[in-house]
C-alpha cells in the first residue's frame, strides 16, 4: 500500500496536473483584473474558460501524446519480436516445437509486464524516488548486436555474464530464450541494454543460404525501421578459441569472411558508425587456464582481460591493426608471465602447477590464429566501408568439455613422443566422460565488467543516421527561428501599433475644424433642404473613420497598442445623435406638415397616410419609426432635385433610419389642429371600403405565402418552347398570388375583417373618432366587389398578352404544330389551369397553405407598403352588379372555362381536343408539305389551313388570336416552302441549260458575241415545248397572278404575298415577250416577219439593192418601195446583203450574216423612231453613203426591242 501511495505521490503526470490546476485557479481569479492598456481580455467567463481549456489541451498534448507514441512504438516493436519474415500466413512457424510455442506464450506474458515495469538507467543504488522519476522506456535502452559463428558461445557468455535480467526472477534465465518468437534471435532484457543474440546460421549463411541471407536482412530492416536514429549501439563478435584450434586454415579464413561480410552489411544498411567488440570465448579450452585462474575470487574473475585501441587512432585510415594487436597481446603474455610466480606459489598441486606454468605458452601459441582471423575480419580495402575493433577481449562463459594442449601436442610431435591417455595430450574425439570438468562447477570469467564498463558504457560512441539528425535538426532549427519570428514580429506590432494609433487620432484631430466650418455653414440654409445636410451628416457620421482600416475590424497593426478607435467612435456617435436631433429633425418635421398642408385631398390615400405621419409626431403611443422612414424616404423620391444623385438619396435614408427608427420622436413645433381637421374631412370623403380594400392589396398583393401564377407554370414546362407575351415580359413573370382562388378564400377573405378593424382602430386616432357609417356587411360586399374588378382585370390583361412563338422555318412550324397538338400539349395544360384559376371554387384547408393573418401580413415593411399604394392610381369600377363576386368571375370567364369542360361525365377528353384536333391536323399536312419538298416534288393539296383558320372563330379572345397566327403562319411557311422547291427544280430543269446556251447571248443580249442558236432558242422558249413555257404550265400556272403588269404569286389566307416571288416570276413573264416574238402562230423555230420600206438615201447612190436570205428588194429614186420579209427567209444563206450602185459607177456593200443576220443588220444602223408605235427608221452610213429603211414588225414583240431576259 505504502509503495503504490509513494508511487502516485512522486508521479510526474500528477504534479503536472496539480501545477496546471492551481495556474488555471490563479487565471480564474485574478484574470479578471489583468489588463493590457485599457483592454481586460480575461474578464468575460467565456474568455477565462477558453484560456483554461486551451491550457489543460497544452498540457495534455506535451505529456499524454509522447507516452502515447512511445506506447505504440513498444507493441510495434513487440509485435515484430514475436514474427518473422518467414513465418507462415496463419500465424504459426512450420519450424516450432511444442517448447518453442511455450516459450512464445511465457514471451507474450513478458512483454505485458515490460510495459507496466520499464527499465531504468539509475543504478540500483539509487534512491527508490530517484529510480521512480527515471524511468524510460525499453525502446530507449542502448541495443547491441551478437554476432559469431554457430557454437561460438554467444549465448553461453550471456547467460553466465552476471548482469542482472528482469524478468529472470519470474521466468528464470532459461526463459528469456528464444523469446523473439522463432529460434533466429534470442533478445537479452538488461537494467543497462538490449541485446540481441543473433543465430550463427545468420553469420555463417551455410546450411540455406537463401532462406539465411533473407532472415538477415529482414532484421536488419527491423532495426533501421524501429531505431531509425542510431539502430544499434555496437556489435559484439564472437570467436570461439575450438574453432581457431581445430578449423583448417580454409574454414577460418570462411569464416572471417562471413563475419566480415556481416559487419560490411551492418555498416551500408543501417547507415551509422559503430564500435565493434571481438570477445575471444571459450577461453577455458586453452590448457592451464582454470589452473591459473583457479584461484581468482569474484570480482577478479568480473574484471576485463583483454585490450581496448584508442577510439580516434582506430578509425584512422592508416591504423595498423596488427601491429596493435601484436603489440597488446605480448603485454598480456608479459601480465600472464610476470603472475606466473604468484600462481605456482599459491597451488600445492604439482599437476596444476604444470598446466599453470604452461598456459602463458597455451596463450601465446593462439596469437598467430587469431591475428589471420582478424586481419580476414578487418582488412582495409579502398572499395569498402574501413573499420577497426573497438577491442579484444577474452572469456569463458564456463568450463566444460577437455583443454587442448597445444605446446604439448606440438612438442610430441617435434620429439616423436608417444601419446598416451593422462590427459597430458589428447584429441577432441578423445575426451572420455570422466576428463571434462562439471558443468555445475563452471565459473564465469571476464565478462561482466567487459559488458558494463567498456560496452555498456561506451553505448555514445555509436554515430546517428546522418539523414535523421539532420531532419531533427533541421526542425529543431525551425523551432528556434520561429520563435525568433514570432518574438521579432510581436515587437515589430508593438511599435507599429502605437504609431499607426498615434497617426489615427491625428488624423481624427484634422477633421474637426472641417466639421466645425460646415456646422457655421448650415445657418443660413434652406430649411427644407435635407440634402443640404448631408456633408455636416456625413462629415460627423464619417468623422472617427480612417482611409487606413476598418473602424469595426481594425488590423493586429493597431490593436496591438493603444487603441482608441472605440473611445472616438463612441464619443462621435453621440455627437452624430446630437446632430440628428438638432438639426435634422426640425426640418423632418417641416417637410411633414408641408406635404400636409398642401395636399389638395385627390388621393384620399395619400391624405390619409400624410396624416397618420403627421399625427404620428404628436402621439409617441402611435409612433412608428419605420413608417414615417418609408413615408419621407416615398415623398423625397417623388420630389428628387434633378441634381441629386442616387448615392445621395442613400445617404439621406441612412440618416432618417438613425434618426426615426433608433427610438421616438416628437415635432418640435406646436401641432396644427385646423390643418388636421382640414384633412380629415377631406378623407372621409372616401368611402372606408376603398380604403380597406386599397389596405388590404397592399398588405396581401406581395404575400410570400400565396403561390404566383406564370404563364410558365399555366403552360407547363414546355411553356416557354410555345408560348411569349405580347408585351415583351418574361413567361416567368407573375401574377400576383392575391388574384387566385387561394389568395381570395384563403388570404383576402379571411383578412377583410382583421383588415377593416385594424384601419377603424387607426381611424380612432389618425381621423380623431370621425368614422364613416357604413356597415360591416356593405363594406364587406363592396370591398369584394372592387377585388373581383382587380381579379377579372389582372386576368384579362395575361390573358390578352399571351401569344404563340413565331417559327423562323417550317420545321420549326412542325414542331411547335407537334407540341401543341400532343398529349403533353402546353395549350391544353393552360386551358385546363385557366378553369381551375377562373372558378373561385372554395379551396379546402389542407390542400393549400392557410391564409396569413392580417397582424403578420403587417409585418411587412412600411417602404413596400407605401411604394405599393402610390406606384400606380386606377380608378375604381363601377357600381356593383347584382351577381355574386364568384359568380361575376365566372361569368366573365365562362367561354374559356367551358372549354375544358369533360365531354363524358368522368372522361378525360375535353371540349377543347376538338380544336387541338384541328392542329393534329395542321401537323400532319405540314409534315406531308416538307417531305415533298425535301424530295422536290409539289405541295400536297389540303384544307388544314382553312379548315384551323375556321376554327380559330370559334374560339374566345386570345386562342383565336393564337389559332388564326398558327394558320397564317402555316400558310405563310408552306409558300414560303414551295418557293424555295420551286427555286431549286427551276435551277435544276431550267437554270442550267440557261446560263449554258441562253445567258449572255445575241440577240437576247444586243452585246453578247456568242449567239443563241435556233434550236437552243426554240428549245428554251418554245410554245408548249420549250423549257420555260412547260415548267410555268406544269408549277407555276395555278399559284402566279398574271393579270397584274408584274406577275406575282397568289396570296394566303392573310391577302398578303410573300418577298421574293418576283425574282422568280420575272424570267418567266419575259419568256413570255420573246416567245410572242419569234415563235408566233404556235411555230416550234424561231422565226418572225418584217416590212422594210425605203424611206432615203443619198443623192449620190443611183441603186438600192436589198438581199435578206433571197428576199430582194430594189429601189431607185422615186416611189419608196415596200416589201414584207421573213426570218429566215428561203434562200438558206442566212445573209442580209444591201449593195449600194454610187454615180461614180462603183458600188458599197454592206454584209451581216448567221443565224440572226437580220437583228446584226438592224442593229448596225443608227435607229429611230419610224412613222408608227411599233416602225422604227434605220439609218446605214455604207462608205459614206446614207440610206434609210423603216423596219415595222409584224406583232407587237418587235424582234428588234427584245426584253433584257435573266436566266431564272
Amino acid at each position: 500500500m505504502l509503495n503504490i501511495l509513494f508511487a502516485v505521490l512522486t508521479n510526474r503526470l500528477l504534479w503536472g496536473f496539480v501545477g496546471i490546476t492551481a495556474l488555471s485557479f490563479i487565471i480564474w481569479v485574478i484574470g479578471p483584473v489583468f489588463s493590457i492598456v485599457d483592454s481586460r481580455p480575461l474578464e468575460p467567463e467565456v474568455n477565462r474558460q477558453i484560456s483554461i481549456g486551451l491550457l489543460y489541451l497544452v498540457w495534455a498534448l506535451g505529456n499524454v501524446v509522447p507516452r502515447l507514441y512511445n506506447s505504440w512504438l513498444n507493441r510495434k516493436l513487440m509485435g515484430s519480436l514475436k514474427t518473422t519474415p518467414g513465418e507462415s500466413p496463419d500465424g504459426e512457424s512450420p519450424r516450432l516445437t511444442s517448447e518453442d510455442r511455450v516459450l512464445a506464450e511465457r514471451f507474450n506474458e513478458a512483454s505485458e509486464l515490460l510495459k507496466k515495469a520499464h527499465f531504468s538507467h539509475a543504478s540500483g543504488r539509487s534512491p527508490f524516488w530517484a529510480q521512480r522519476f527515471s524511468r524510460q522506456y525499453l525502446y530507449q535502452l542502448p541495443w547491441y548486436v551478437i554476432i559469431g559463428a554457430p557454437g561460438a558461445g554467444k549465448t553461453t557468455a550471456l547467460v553466465n555474464s552476471g548482469l542482472q535480467f528482469p524478468l529472470a526472477d519470474r521466468f528464470g534465465k532459461s526463459a528469456l530464450r528464444g523469446i523473439g518468437g522463432t529460434r533466429n534471435c534470442d533478445w537479452w532484457f538488461t537494467n543497462e541494454a538490449v541485446l540481441l543474440d543473433t543465430a550463427g546460421r545468420y553469420t555463417t549463411q551455410e546450411s540455406q543460404q537463401q532462406q539465411d541471407a533473407s532472415e538477415w536482412q529482414g532484421f536488419i530492416g527491423l532495426l533501421r525501421k524501429y531505431r531509425g536514429r542510431q539502430p544499434i549501439n555496437g556489435v559484439i563478435v564472437t570467436v570461439s578459441i575450438s574453432d581457431l584450434l581445430t578449423q583448417s586454415a580454409e574454414a577460418s579464413q570462411q569464416q572471417a569472411v562471413a563475419l566480415r561480410q556481416r559487419l560490411m552489411e551492418l555498416h551500408e544498411q543501417l547507415g551509422i558508425r559503430f564500435p565493434v567488440y571481438v570477445l575471444v570465448t571459450k577461453a577455458d579450452l586453452l590448457k592451464g587456464f582454470r589452473a591459473y585462474f583457479a584461484k581468482f575470487d569474484k570480482a577478479q574473475r568480473e574484471q576485463i582481460w583483454g585490450f581496448t585501441f584508442p577510439w580516434d587512432k582506430a578509425r584512422l585510415a592508416d591504423f595498423d591493426l596488427m601491429a596493435a594487436f601484436t603489440q597488446e597481446f605480448a603485454l598480456l603474455q608479459q601480465r600472464l608471465e610476470a603472475g606466473l610466480p604468484d600462481t605456482l606459489l599459491q597451488e600445492s598441486d604439482a599437476k596444476a602447477r604444470a598446466e599453470s606454468f604452461l598456459f602463458p605458452q597455451e596463450f601465446a601459441a593462439l596469437r598467430p590464429l587469431l591475428a589471420d582471423y582478424l586481419d580476414t575480419v578487418f582488412a582495409r580495402s579502398n572499395f569498402e566501408t574501413q573499420f577497426s575493433p573497438r577491442g579484444i577481449y577474452f572469456a569463458s562463459g564456463t568450463q566444460e568439455g577437455l583443454p587442448f594442449d597445444r605446446v604439448m601436442g606440438e612438442l610430441n610431435r617435434a620429439m616423436q613422443l608417444p601419446q598416451d591417455d593422462s590427459g597430458v595430450q589428447g584429441s577432441w574425439q578423445q575426451v572420455s566422460k570422466e576428463a571434462p570438468i562439471p558443468g555445475n562447477k563452471g565459473q564465469s570469467f571476464f565478462l561482466k565488467d567487459m559488458l558494463q564498463k567498456v560496452v555498456f558504457a561506451e553505448a555514445g560512441l555509436a554515430g546517428s543516421n546522418r539523414w535523421w539528425e539532420l531532419r531533427n535538426r533541421a526542425l529543431l532549427w525551425s523551432g528556434y527561428i520561429a520563435l525568433a519570428a514570432v518574438l521579432v514580429v510581436a515587437s515589430l506590432l508593438w511599435f507599429t501599433s502605437y504609431g499607426n494609433n498615434k497617426s489615427y487620432l491625428q488624423q481624427v484631430q484634422a477633421r474637426v475644424p472641417e466639421v466645425a466650418r460646415q456646422s457655421t455653414a448650415l445657418q443660413g440654409s434652406d430649411p427644407r433642404d435635407l440634402f443640404a445636410l448631408l456633408p455636416f451628416l456625413n462629415s460627423v457620421l464619417h468623422l472617427p473613420e480612417s482611409d487606413e482600416f476598418d473602424l469595426n475590424s481594425p488590423p493586429l497593426t493597431r490593436r496591438m497598442g493603444l487603441y482608441r478607435g472605440a473611445e472616438v467612435s463612441d464619443a462621435t456617435q453621440a455627437l452624430y445623435q446630437k446632430a440628428l436631433q438638432q438639426m435634422l429633425m426640425p426640418q423632418v418635421a417641416q417637410l411633414i406638415t408641408t406635404w400636409l398642408r398642401n395636399d389638395n385631398g385627390s388621393d384620399a390615400d395619400y391624405s390619409y397616410e400624410a396624416l397618420k405621419a403627421y399625427q404620428m409626431l404628436y402621439q409617441p403611443k402611435h409612433y412608428d419609426g419605420k413608417f414615417l422612414h418609408a413615408w419621407l424616404m416615398l415623398n423625397i423620391q417623388r420630389t428628387l432635385p434633378q441634381n441629386v444623385t442616387q448615392a445621395q438619396v442613400k445617404q439621406l435614408e441612412w440618416h432618417l433610419s438613425q434618426l426615426l427608427e433608433n427610438q421616438i420622436q416628437a415635432s418640435p413645433y406646436a401641432r396644427d389642429d385646423a390643418l388636421v381637421k382640414r384633412e380629415q374631412a377631406l378623407i372621409n370623403q372616401m368611402p372606408l371600403s376603398q380604403r380597406v380594400y386599397g389596405r388590404l392589396k397592399r398588405l396581401l398583393e406581395r404575400d410570400d405565402s400565396l403561390r404566383a401564377v406564370s404563364l410558365a407554370s399555366l403552360g407547363g414546362p414546355q411553356s416557354e418552347l410555345v408560348f411569349s407575351r405580347k408585351s415583351g415580359r418574361s413567361i416567368a413573370d407573375t401574377l400576383p398570388g392575391l388574384y387566385t382562388p387561394d389568395g381570395y378564400w384563403n388570404s383576402f377573405d379571411k383578412n377583410i375583417a382583421e383588415v377593416t378593424k385594424a384601419l377603424h382602430d387607426d381611424d380612432q386616432w389618425v381621423l380623431g373618432g370621425q368614422v364613416q357609417g357604413e356597415t360591416q356587411q356593405q363594406t364587406d360586399a363592396a370591398v369584394r366587389q372592387l377585388y373581383i374588378s382587380d381579379y377579372i382585370r389582372q386576368w384579362d390583361g395575361l390573358l390578352q398578352d399571351i401569344q404563340l412563338n413565331g417559327s423562323a422555318d417550317l420545321a420549326q412550324r412542325i414542331n411547335s404544330a407537334r407540341l401543341l397538338s400532343s398529349s403533353s400539349s402546353p395549350l391544353r395544360k393552360l386551358v385546363i389551369n385557366l378553369s381551375h384559376y377562373l372558378v373561385l371554387e372554395k379551396v379546402p384547408q389542407g390542400d393549400d397553405k392557410a391564409a396569413k393573418p392580417a397582424d403578420s401580413v403587417s409585418d411587412n415593411s412600411a417602404t413596400r407598403t407605401l411604394q405599393a399604394l402610390f406606384r400606380s392610381r386606377q380608378n375604381s369600377p363601377g357600381a356593383a352588379v347584382q351577381q355574386t363576386p364568384e359568380q361575376a368571375v365566372a361569368n366573365h370567364f365562362a367561354p374559356i372555362i367551358e372549354l375544358a369542360d369533360p365531354l363524358e361525365e368522368g372522361g378525360k377528353t375535353i371540349a377543347f381536343d376538338d380544336f387541338l384536333k384541328q392542329i393534329d391536323d395542321l401537323y400532319r399536312y405540314l409534315t406531308a408539305v416538307q417531305d415533298a419538298a425535301n424530295s422536290g416534288m409539289p405541295p400536297p393539296a389540303g384544307e388544314a389551313i382553312s379548315h384551323l383558320q375556321a376554327s380559330a372563330g370559334r374560339l374566345p379572345g386570345s386562342l383565336q388570336n393564337m389559332f388564326t397566327s398558327m394558320a397564317v403562319g402555316a400558310s405563310s411557311d408552306t409558300q414560303r416552302r414551295d418557293l424555295d422547291n420551286v427555286r431549286k427544280r427551276i435551277n435544276v430543269e431550267v437554270g442550267g441549260f440557261c446560263r449554258q446556251a441562253i445567258a449572255g447571248r445575241y440577240p437576247l443580249v444586243r452585246s453578247g458575241r456568242s449567239e443563241v442558236t435556233p434550236d437552243d432558242l426554240a428549245r428554251m422558249f418554245a410554245p408548249g415545248s420549250g423549257l420555260m413555257d412547260s415548267f410555268f404550265r406544269d408549277n407555276l400556272a395555278n399559284k402566279v397572278d398574271t393579270t397584274q403588269s408584274a406577275w406575282r404569286f397568289t396570296p394566303g389566307i392573310d391577302g398578303k404575298t410573300l418577298p421574293g416571288g418576283e425574282s422568280i416570276l420575272r424570267p418567266f413573264q419575259q419568256a413570255q415577250s420573246i416567245r410572242d416574238a419569234f415563235f408566233a402562230n404556235g411555230s416550234t423555230t424561231p422565226s418572225f416577219r418584217v416590212t422594210v420600206r425605203t424611206v432615203r438615201m443619198d443623192n449620190d447612190i443611183l441603186t438600192l439593192t436589198l438581199d435578206v436570205d433571197g428576199q430582194l428588194l430594189r429601189y431607185s429614186h422615186g416611189p419608196q418601195a415596200v416589201q414584207l420579209m421573213s426570218w429566215p427567209g428561203s434562200g438558206g444563206t442566212n445573209q442580209v446583203r444591201m449593195q449600194l450602185g454610187l454615180a461614180n459607177g462603183t458600188t458599197s456593200t454592206l454584209v451581216t450574216n448567221g443565224s440572226w443576220a437580220l437583228n446584226r443588220f438592224f442593229d448596225r444602223a443608227q435607229q429611230s423612231a419610224g412613222s408608227s408605235s411599233l416602225s422604227r427608221q434605220a439609218t446605214f452610213n455604207v462608205d459614206g453613203h446614207r440610206v434609210t429603211l423603216e423596219f415595222t414588225p409584224n406583232s407587237i414583240r418587235n424582234p428588234f426591242q427584245l426584253p433584257g431576259f435573266s436566266c431564272p
